[in-house]
C-alpha cells in the first residue's frame, strides 16, 4: 500500500493544478456563489425615498416596517432632496408621510395620508405603492378595532394594550406567512431573506461533478499502454483499482474538512455530529457511484459529456438553485432516483450508498470475467 501511495503521489504531482482545481471546486464554487448571490440580492432591492414630516409613533412604526422590508431599500431625506434624487433617477419613487398621519389613522381617515412622486422610469412604483398602502390599511383597521374595543370595555383597556395584543395574536396565529426558498428548509431564520440558498446542497452538486471528473483516471489507466504494467505487479487489477479508490476517498475527505471549516467560519453554517455522519455517507456514496459509472466508459469525451449531463439533471431535480416546487409535481419516485436527495434533505444516505456498492461490485465482476 505504501508503494501504491508513493506511485499515486508521483502521478498526482504531474497533474497538481488540475487536481487542485477539481478538489477545491465544491468549496470555492459554493462560497463564491453564496456571497455573489447575497450581494446581488442586496443590490437588487428597489431604492425609494421616504420623507417623514411628523414624528409620531405610527409614522415611525411605518418607517421601520419599510426599512426592514426585503423588497425595497429606504432612504430617509427631505422632500427637496428626495425630488432631486428622483429627477436624477437615483431613487425609483418618493413617498411622503404627511403631517397629521397618526391623527388621521386614529380617526379612521385613510385618504390622502401619503403623497408620492414618480417618473416614467419608476418601474417598481406600483408594487411598492401597494405594499405601503397595505401597511397603512393594516394600521388603520387595527386602530379602528382598538378604539371600538376601548369603548365597549369602557376604558378598562388602553389603546396601546389592545394594539399590542392584536399584534401578538397576529404573530401567534400566523395568519399569513409565505417563504420563497430554493431548498427544503426545516426552520426559519431569525432574519429571513427572500432567497434562502442551500449551501450544502450547492456543494453536493459541485462535489458530484468534481468527483466524476477526478475519476477519469480509471479510463486513462485502462489504456493498453498503461495496463501492461499489471503483469509486473504483485496485486491483481481489481485490487489495484480498489486500493486506489480508497486513496481518492481519503483525499476527498481531507478537502471536505476544508469545506466544513470554510462554511462554518465564513458562511455561519452550523455543524453537528449528525451532519458529519450525513457528509461521510454522502462522500462514500458519491465516490463509489462515480467509480462505478467510470468503469462502464471507454472514451473520455463520452464520460465527460455524461458527467456534465447527469450533474445538470440532478441540479434541476434537487432544486438547490432553481426552485422546482410548483413547477414539477412532487413525486416520491423522483426523490428516490436522485442520489443527492437524502443529503440535501438532511438525511443519512443509505439507499444510494447500497446502490453504489452494488454498481462497484458489478463493475469488478464484469472486469474479472473479461480478464479471465
Amino acid at each position: 500500500m505504501i508503494n501504491l501511495l508513493y506511485t499515486r503521489l508521483l502521478l498526482w504531482k504531474r497533474r497538481t493544478l488540475n487536481l487542485l482545481i477539481w478538489l477545491l471546486l465544491p468549496t470555492v464554487g459554493t462560497f463564491l456563489f453564496i456571497t455573489s448571490a447575497t450581494t446581488l440580492q442586496e443590490d437588487a432591492r428597489v431604492p425609494i425615498a421616504i420623507v417623514l414630516e411628523e414624528e409620531s409613533n405610527l409614522a415611525n412604526e411605518l418607517l421601520q416596517e419599510l426599512v426592514t422590508s426585503e423588497m425595497i431599500h429606504v432612504m430617509e431625506m427631505t422632500e427637496e432632496e428626495a425630488v432631486h434624487e428622483l429627477k436624477q433617477h437615483d431613487v425609483d419613487s418618493v413617498f411622503i408621510i404627511e403631517k397629521g398621519f397618526e391623527n388621521n389613522i386614529l380617526n379612521g381617515r385613510r385618504n390622502n395620508v401619503l403623497t408620492s412622486y414618480r417618473t416614467d422610469l419608476s418601474f417598481a412604483y406600483s408594487p411598492v405603492k401597494e405594499m405601503i398602502v397595505s401597511l397603512v390599511q393594516e394600521k388603520s383597521v387595527r386602530a379602528k378595532a382598538a378604539l371600538f374595543l376601548q369603548r365597549e370595555f369602557e376604558g378598562t383597556l388602553t389603546f396601546e394594550e389592545i394594539v399590542n395584543r392584536s399584534k401578538q395574536i397576529q404573530l401567534e396565529e400566523n395568519l399569513l406567512n409565505t417563504d420563497f426558498v430554493y431548498s427544503n428548509t426545516v426552520e426559519s431564520t431569525e432574519t429571513p431573506s427572500l432567497l434562502n440558498w442551500n449551501t450544502w446542497g450547492i456543494w453536493a452538486v459541485l462535489s458530484l461533478l468534481s468527483t466524476l471528473f477526478l475519476m477519469d483516471w480509471i479510463i486513462r489507466e485502462r489504456e493498453l499502454a498503461v495496463s501492461t504494467r499489471f503483469s509486473f505487479l504483485k496485486m491483481t487489477r481489481t485490487s489495484y483499482f480498489a486500493r486506489t479508490l480508497f486513496l481518492y476517498i481519503g483525499l476527498f475527505f481531507l478537502f471536505d474538512l476544508i469545506s466544513i471549516v470554510v462554511f462554518s467560519v465564513f458562511l455561519n453554517e452550523s455543524i453537528s455530529t449528525r451532519f458529519i455522519l450525513e457528509l461521510i455517507s454522502f462522500r462514500i456514496m458519491v465516490s463509489l457511484l462515480s467509480f462505478g459509472i467510470a468503469q462502464f466508459f471507454k472514451r473520455l469525451s463520452f464520460y465527460y459529456s455524461f458527467s456534465i449531463l447527469i450533474t445538470l439533471m440532478l441540479l434541476i431535480l434537487s432544486g438547490v438553485i432553481v426552485p422546482i416546487e410548483g413547477f414539477i409535481p412532487k413525486q416520491p419516485l423522483l426523490e428516490y432516483l436522485n442520489p443527492l436527495h437524502a443529503f440535501v434533505s438532511g438525511e443519512i444516505t443509505i439507499v444510494w450508498l447500497l446502490i453504489s456498492l452494488l454498481t462497484v461490485m458489478l463493475a469488478f465482476i464484469r472486469k474479472e470475467i473479461a480478464n479471465a
